[in-house]
């Protein structure tokens, strides 16, 4: 978990990048606005070496912010550029690059400085604490290119804030997307506003998009989001995160977390800390946050999706963290519960499909506000669900004196300790529901054999390329054809991702949904009624007579 703002701290700013490299900075050559190319060929208005390349992409990102008439530096593929210390962009600037164009870490880059990123923003500041909050630069899109943070040639240790990959610090109106970011130390993305956090400071609006961005092998977040509002992540795939989060936020609000796929090596040991962690002081409001249409799978340590109220800052009311929505997701494979609940009240969980938890429960409430600890009426509302095969119970009412689950239309089946503690319903069914898959028993542990049989072969390459040449880390993995299987089985239509097949026999879940949901999304004949599971009231549900 990310080391929390210390006051002690000095603020050490950094304007621009040392140079290392003993030869004069090239005047740039034929530049035509509004674009900037550095290149290694002799193409490109800048060109470099292959040594302390972030000197002519720093020059010419400050040629960009000094010229008005110009907004981009491009990075030309196919080259590697080498650097050894980090890249700075400016306000109003955007840097992108070929696909096939690389930045990346030199061997050995000894910077022992804990913050210090590979890309950061002009005024950077390494230290945790950032306590000028009218300082902020806007307008930064990073996209297209590769970020390579060569962390298994680095003496560093991973998870401790060194080699960031992308930080920036006081900033809004900003778009990452197409990246790909891989072999990192420390997060991929982190977006933070300069706050202590043990002060009750405002949070930001930061406008902000992070999308299309793959992710994969970093020592910490993979994206990371602080003290901030107004934004959304969506379409990132992101895996093999090794201490904390694939996505994490603290103490923000009003966003969006939609399209993304997450998850570890399903042979690997217990890693990362969760699929989605939402973390707010108990005084910071949460009550505008939307999770959808995401598969998180894979040996996360905790949860596919945490909920958590933090014990620092004044104690919260049952109105402070209230009405997240977490709809239309698949959540395998965790270690403990697939959602999980800390302080949170009146969160609604539609249509998901969650499974599988190791030492766990489906769905988990495990506490109101960890400060004012006599708060009652907590609840939270289950609909449409379907809870299969987690290790304790299907949804787990840890806290019956402060906190009630409505738990109606759910199918609840095969969890090894029973459907509920702590809840009851008299509208969930707990039949098979009947997805195309098998489940079988690796190493003393259940899994989806059809996830298994596609993710670990594919795991295997894909570490195997510590300097992320092989294409197969660029991939989804096979996500994608995974998360069809957790279409329900129809004789009337099936979707598999390419086309409509029709199944000898037809899952209970089809038109058993709550009769007042709304089904007009389905495709027809849809019975008028939705479905449960992750694809009810989707164009990829399964339909009936």
């Amino acid at each position: 978990m990310k080391v929390v703002f210390s006051t002690l701290s000095i603020a050490i700013i950094i304007l621009a990048s040392s140079c290392k490299k003993e030869v004069p900075i090239p005047d740039i050559v034929n530049p035509v606005p509004p674009i900037v190319y550095v290149a290694h060929d002799g193409s490109g208005n800048y060109n470099c070496d292959g040594e302390s390349d972030q000197i002519e992409i720093n020059t010419a990102l400050d040629y960009v912010a000094e010229h008005s008439e110009y907004t981009t530096v491009y990075l030309k593929g196919a080259n590697t550029f080498w650097i050894d210390e980090p890249i700075y962009i400016s306000a109003n600037t955007i840097l992108e690059g070929d696909e096939n164009a690389v930045v990346k870490l030199i061997d050995n880059a000894n910077w022992k400085q804990q913050f210090k990123p590979l890309i950061g923003q002009q005024g950077t500041i390494l230290e945790e604490i950032m306590p000028d909050q009218s300082v902020t630069t806007g307008n930064i899109t990073i996209r297209g290119f590769e970020l390579n943070g060569n962390r298994a040639n680095q003496s560093e240790p991973s998870g401790h804030s060194y080699y960031r990959m992308i930080q920036l610090q006081n900033c809004y109106n900003v778009t990452i997307n197409d990246m790909y970011i891989h072999n990192g130390l420390a997060d991929g993305i982190i977006l933070e506003f300069g706050v202590d956090i043990n002060k009750n400071e405002n949070i930001f609006d930061i406008n902000s998009k992070f999308y299309n961005n793959r992710i994969h092998y970093d020592g910490h977040d993979g994206i990371y989001v602080g003290q901030a509002t107004n934004f959304e992540i969506y379409n990132n795939n992101i895996t093999n995160t090794r201490t904390d989060a694939s996505i994490r936020t603290q103490n923000c609000n009003n966003f969006k977390i939609y399209n993304n796929i997450a998850g570890l090596a399903p042979d690997r040991q217990m890693a990362g800390s969760a699929a989605v962690h939402v973390m707010n002081r108990g005084d910071v409001v949460a009550d505008d946050i939307e999770i959808y249409n995401n598969f998180f799978y894979g040996n996360q340590v905790w949860h596919g999706i945490w909920l958590e109220q933090l014990t620092d800052g004044g104690a919260g009311t049952l109105n402070t963290h209230t009405g997240v929505s977490i709809h239309n997701n698949v959540i395998s494979q965790c270690k403990l519960a697939g959602i999980g609940i800390y302080g949170f009240n009146n969160t609604r969980i539609e249509n998901n499909l969650i499974e599988i938890s190791a030492e766990d429960a489906g769905i988990t409430f495990y506490q109101g506000d960890p400060i004012n600890t006599s708060l009652s009426g907590f609840q939270t509302y289950v609909k449409n669900n379907i809870i299969v095969r987690n290790a304790t119970y299907g949804i787990d009412n840890q806290q019956p004196s402060v906190h009630t689950f409505i738990s109606d239309y759910n199918c609840i089946n095969g969890n090894i300790m029973g459907n509920y503690n702590n809840v009851t319903s008299s509208t969930d069914i707990y039949t098979d529901p009947l997805l195309p898959c098998e489940y079988e028993l690796h190493s003393g542990r259940y899994y989806n054999a059809t996830s298994y049989n596609i993710f670990s072969p594919i795991w295997q390459d894909a570490d195997g390329e510590e300097d992320g040449e092989n294409p197969v880390c660029k991939t989804d993995l096979g996500a994608n054809k995974v998360w069809q299987i957790y279409h329900l089985k129809s004789e009337n239509g099936r979707w598999t991702g390419t086309q409509w097949i029709n199944d000898t026999n037809t899952s209970p879940c089809i038109d058993a949904g709550d009769p007042v949901s709304d089904y007009s999304n389905e495709p027809a004949p849809n019975g008028n009624r939705i479905n449960i599971g992750a694809f009810g009231n989707t164009t990829e549900a399964s339909k009936t007579n």
